[in-house]
């Protein structure tokens, strides 16, 4: 062993059960390069299971509270892990990355039943975000079906109502002819985590169709229910839902559930918004609760400019403006990340399925998990 490799230095660390993990090495396993990573991937599978789980959640702590660390590279490496936990936690760093060379390890994570219910409902909730990338344009459009198509196979055929829920709710955004009468009959069934879960997805369709079944369900007894209902209202902007949201402020005991009505006016906006938000920050005595506040009145300012620019934009006949941009010729794609880290069993053929043209060139030293995991699935 080279002792003066800063990155077998971590590996030793990591290995040494011996010793506690040193916390402040944790920062050094982010944006790891291909070299780094494919030492990780070298000597993952000899790390003690415990030591592997508890890093991995001291990475996911790490990143909830600081954006600016990526330990990405790293949860390439254990979503390969046969050990649950450690999946799961793989899942939630990649969850932002809208790297597209994921949807089919993620696609086939979904589909294998030897994995447990978690690993699937924990896959079905992070395949959400690209069919959304779908609905924008910056995903190919035979792909988002390929997501919607599995998802709906997990809903209608898998044996966990948790791994359906979770797929219905991924399937939200999407603006498939199905989806409506899916989320119709879930909010139909009688049962709360059925009615949660179609709260949800109702917040990400951006349809208002569904904006009277939000206003019934604002005061639902079920408390996760109202969170949803309350969520979902904000998703909407929907704008009945202010008053009843602004009297409500004051009065719920429930600290998320008041944290997601602020977050609702926010991006409602409209009469009364700006004064009552900016009354709770100059009462607030909690540090915390003044930055979310805060955060919220920035909300609200982006929310009420929006709003008057959509009214400056509408020419007065209600013809369609043309967007500046629409002949600009500019590359909007999705810029892929360069490295091939993906490999398992798809060949440079397959891969083109998954990604633009714009994206095919790839490093030929690019470390690749087929080299060291043929058999993670």
């Amino acid at each position: 062993m080279d002792a003066t490799n800063p990155m077998q230095e971590l590996i030793d660390a990591l290995m040494n059960l011996d010793k506690q993990f040193p916390a402040r090495l944790l920062y050094q396993f982010s944006d790891l390069d291909t070299a780094q990573q494919e030492a990780l991937a070298n000597c993952w599978r000899n790390v003690p299971l415990q030591r592997r789980q508890t890093f991995l959640q001291d990475l996911v702590s790490l990143a909830e509270n600081d954006p600016m660390l990526m330990f990405e590279p790293v949860a390439r490496v254990a979503l390969a892990d046969e050990d649950t936990d450690v999946c799961i936690s793989a899942i939630d760093l990649l969850f932002d990355s809208e790297d597209r060379r994921l949807v089919p390890v993620y696609l086939r994570l979904l589909s294998d039943h030897s994995r447990s219910e978690a690993v699937r409902a924990a896959v079905a909730n992070a395949l959400g975000p690209y069919i959304y990338m779908g609905e924008v344009e910056k995903l190919k459009p035979e792909i988002q079906h390929e997501i919607e198509d599995t998802l709906l196979r997990a809903y209608n055929e898998d044996e966990s109502d948790l791994v359906r829920r979770r797929a219905l709710e991924a399937l939200g955004y999407s603006s498939r002819n199905e989806i409506p009468a899916l989320l119709r009959k879930a909010a139909a069934m009688h049962d709360d985590l059925w009615l949660e879960s179609a709260m949800f997805a109702m917040g990400r369709s951006a349809d208002e169709q569904w904006e009277s079944t939000v206003l019934e369900n604002l005061e639902h007894e079920n408390l996760q229910v109202r969170i949803q209902a309350v969520h979902a209202a904000g998703e909407l902007a929907v704008k009945k839902a202010r008053k009843r949201l602004l009297k409500a402020v004051d009065t719920v005991e429930d600290e998320d559930l008041r944290k997601e009505i602020i977050w609702a006016l926010a991006q409602i906006g409209g009469e009364g918004v700006e004064r009552k938000l900016d009354a709770l920050l100059a009462a607030s005595e909690d540090d915390e609760e003044s930055a979310f506040l805060e955060e919220a009145i920035e909300m609200l300012n982006f929310t009420e400019g929006n709003e008057e620019m959509e009214l400056i934009a509408v020419p007065l006949d209600g013809s369609k403006a043309k967007d500046e941009d629409e002949d600009s010729g500019e590359d909007t794609e999705f810029e892929e990340e360069e490295d091939d880290l993906y490999g398992e069993d798809f060949d440079d053929d397959e891969w083109e399925h998954y990604v633009d043209d714009d994206d095919d060139e790839t490093d030929d030293d690019d470390f690749s998990l087929e080299e060291y995991d043929d058999d993670r699935f």
